[in-house]
């Protein structure tokens, strides 16, 4: 999966080695994300591209405040 558009915030569906979770972006490099799992008994904290499954954006209002709804992606 492209990871052009997502943004600190964003919650993702990851698959690392078999074991599927959900995690919040908290930054991005190159082809990886850092992540914060939302289940506290999953230890990996970086995703790389291929391994996203499913992006949940924040709705971003057009004068830059972040509304506090979250839309998955097709």
């Amino acid at each position: 999966m492209t990871l052009g558009a997502v943004k600190a915030g964003d919650i993702i569906l990851a698959d690392r080695k078999g074991r599927r979770f959900y995690a919040i972006v908290i930054g991005r490099r190159e082809r990886e994300l850092d992540v914060q799992p939302i289940d506290s008994r999953v230890t990996y904290h970086v995703v790389k591209a291929r391994e996203v499954l499913a992006i949940w954006r924040k709705s971003r209002a057009r004068n830059g405040r972040v509304a506090e709804v979250l839309r998955p992606v097709s």
